[in-house]
């Protein structure tokens, strides 16, 4: 008999910790688009370190997408537009730089994105540039476009990129079906400021890296589409590690999947060895549909976007060496695999960011045109405790700048108030004021229009109310 409850048993027990990490996150909130932006067809996104979401909308989804890019702090409901290229003139099929934005990244505030150039303007070559804007500033833009000779590494097309601490770029490109880094530091001598890193800096012939392990691609329809680093990582160790997903070229023909690049250096690109990523249930053998997305939060968990109709998921996945299982799932009311009534209805999670903290996670839907947040809900937490009692959580972060989570319980359905004041007792914000059943909650205060200081946040619950101190500092 023991045998044949063994089997059950862990089944049970898989069950359980499954809902258990499924649960760690919650689906909180989402932000759209302006309604007078029908043109936004987004794409891939990255977080940088305020936490603040960029988001990319391209006309490699759609010829009718302007190429833009938009941004939004915790707590927004709106996105605010950063730039639209199809009305400054960089995005035009004759004369403009930008046939389509593909990849973004930020470091130190400094936004980078990726494109590939209009393909009329210098046919029948196929190439790509990269702009970088200083601070997120507009006005503040180091631009490098290329042009058929030289080319400066970019005469391939460049899809999502990712960057070092270092300021190394590394993108996925199309020719040799692999990658390429690009120099943005100031230190790196061997390669012009902005080109590409020779995959051997001793041998000026080789211009490719390693082919991902599905193979050259064949029609180029089944491309390297994102790239992740490792946080904090060092890439100047030939123990660095990085990611990149690709779509296959049909649903019947498997050359898809996540990669994992190991034993390379930023500067001797060349070195790094690829392996095909494999887990138990599948869930990474990815087919046609693109961009799938993909991020890595400090933790060193790889998190996928699942694009396509058969997926409708983003997933966390832990890593040992190639062998990767699914240790978290982003609440979904629509997934093909672990549907939650209370998650974000995705449509086609197209991309996912994680904050630096693992606090909260983004994702673009590029079919519902917005983006979901989640929250974190072990993040900032100091001790296990019961879930129905009437408790106020210190801020986290603490000082912030400009948003914060609040979190709190209360044991019983009431009408609940939560409200931000200043230091004069001036209401600035009111986070809640509604009936909750029992339970534990939280919510995301934005100061981004308020001056630094201390103010004070009230949880009322009836007779009683608790007030904490909190710091904002910009």
């Amino acid at each position: 008999m023991t045998k044949y409850l063994l089997p059950i048993i862990a089944c049970f027990l898989s069950a359980i910790s499954v809902f258990a990490q499924t649960n760690q996150w919650s689906f909180i909130s989402t932000i759209k688009f302006p309604d007078a932006d029908s043109v936004v067809y987004p794409y891939l996104s990255a977080v940088d370190s305020n936490d603040r979401l960029w988001v990319l909308s391209s006309k490699a989804l759609a010829p009718k997408a302007h190429n833009a890019i938009y941004f939004a702090d915790l707590g927004d409901t709106i996105f605010t537009k950063f730039i639209d290229y199809d009305l400054n003139g960089d995005s035009d099929s004759l004369t403009g730089n930008i046939g389509a934005v593909r990849g973004i990244t930020t470091l130190n505030n400094s936004i980078y994105i990726s494109f590939t150039v209009p393909y009329p303007k210098y046919k029948p070559f196929t190439l790509s540039g990269m702009y970088r804007y200083d601070n997120a500033d507009t006005n503040s833009v180091f631009k490098i476009v290329a042009s058929p000779s030289p080319t400066y590494g970019y005469g391939s097309f460049i899809h999502g990129i990712d960057i070092t601490q270092d300021s190394i770029v590394y993108a996925g490109i199309s020719f040799g079906t692999t990658f390429r880094n690009y120099n943005f530091s100031k230190s790196f001598k061997n390669s012009a400021y902005g080109t590409w890193i020779l995959p051997d800096p001793n041998n000026p012939t080789q211009f490719s890296n390693q082919t991902e392990p599905g193979g050259f691609e064949s029609q180029g329809k089944d491309l390297i589409r994102d790239i992740a680093l490792m946080p904090n990582q060092d890439y100047n160790s030939s123990n660095s590690t990085f990611y990149t997903s690709r779509n296959s070229l049909a649903i019947d023909q498997k050359t898809g999947g996540i990669a994992i690049w190991t034993g390379g250096q930023q500067t001797i690109p060349g070195t790094y060895t690829p392996a095909r990523v494999v887990d138990f249930d599948g869930f990474l053998s990815l087919i046609d549909a693109w961009p799938y997305g993909i991020d890595v939060d400090n933790e060193g968990n790889l998190w996928v976007a699942g694009a396509d109709s058969t997926r409708k998921w983003v997933k966390a996945f832990k890593l040992d060496g190639i062998n990767a299982e699914a240790i978290y799932d982003l609440p979904s009311s629509t997934s093909m695999d672990l549907a939650d009534e209370n998650g974000a209805p995705f449509a086609r999670p197209s991309d996912v960011s994680i904050t630096d903290d693992n606090g909260f996670a983004y994702v673009i839907d590029a079919y519902a045109k917005k983006a979901f947040v989640f929250d974190n809900l072990s993040v900032g937490v100091d001790e296990i405790r019961p879930v129905f009692n009437f408790i106020l959580d210190q801020n986290y972060p603490n000082p912030f700048n400009p948003s914060t989570k609040i979190k709190f319980s209360i044991s019983n359905e009431s009408k609940v108030k939560l409200i931000v004041s200043d230091v004069l007792g001036r209401v600035v914000k009111v986070l809640v004021d509604e009936n909750l059943p029992a339970g534990e909650y939280s919510r995301i205060f934005n100061a981004s229009d308020l001056s630094s200081g201390i103010y004070i946040y009230s949880l009322t619950n009836g007779k009683n109310t608790i007030s904490k101190k909190m710091i904002l500092i910009k």
